[in-house]
């Protein structure tokens, strides 16, 4: 009987609590290893070819990147494929990076269910354009939610991306920690996600908040 072994994954994105995220959210999935991190176009090259990942997860935006970072780890990594996860679905940014032999582009507000199977029908040779995305617009760099996130909830979600628990985050704005839980609880509803890193990593991608690059997750 033959085993088949892991798909390794690359993930590529200049945020490292995205980075972090991802990578929580993907250690739940059998059959997926993440083996490496880059945060811009250099280090990703240097982990496709340290690392040999079967899949790079690339940011569309990252320092350095675009097409042109697409056709040099083609270069360096040709047995890798691409999948190109972004907040953008703006016509000409796909066609540029189709253009340069990327396998897929899916946008980032995909679910962990989506993103497992893009995954999956990349490494099997398919290439994978998700059809009739809503277009993030420029100014916000993020999906347009159909209910927005009040203030206090925007305040409980940034404590939380900065390692708050729900208790430190209760007393840091003077509440009880089932409020926080109750804002939680809301903020989860709203952006379709079922965790508090799920929360932190869509809100981030989406740019509805942002956080230094030094955060982490507790």
């Amino acid at each position: 009987m033959t085993v088949r072994r892991p798909i390794r994954v690359l993930l590529v994105d200049d945020h490292a609590m995205v980075r972090e995220g991802t990578a929580a959210v993907l250690a739940n999935v059998p059959g997926i290893d993440v083996v490496g991190f880059a945060g811009d176009a250099a280090a990703a090259e240097r982990a496709c070819r340290e690392c040999s990942p079967d899949v790079c997860l690339l940011d569309f935006r990252i320092p350095g990147g675009g097409p042109s970072l697409a056709r040099r780890l083609a270069h360096v990594a040709p047995a890798t494929r691409v999948l190109v996860v972004s907040a953008y679905s703006q016509a000409d940014y796909v066609e540029s990076m189709r253009d340069a032999g990327v396998a897929g582009y899916v946008l980032k507000d995909l679910d962990t269910a989506g993103l497992t199977d893009a995954i999956r029908r990349v490494r099997a040779g398919r290439t994978v354009f998700q059809e009739s995305p809503i277009t993030a617009p420029e100014s916000s760099g993020g999906r347009t939610l159909a209910e927005p996130l009040t203030m206090r909830e925007l305040d409980v979600l940034r404590l939380v991306a900065e390692g708050a628990s729900n208790r430190e985050a209760a007393t840091s704005l003077g509440v009880s920690a089932k409020t926080v839980e109750a804002h939680l609880s809301s903020v989860y509803t709203k952006l379709r996600v079922r965790s508090r890193t799920e929360a932190v990593v869509s809100a981030v991608r989406d740019g509805i908040i942002t956080v230094d690059r030094s955060d982490r997750i507790r």
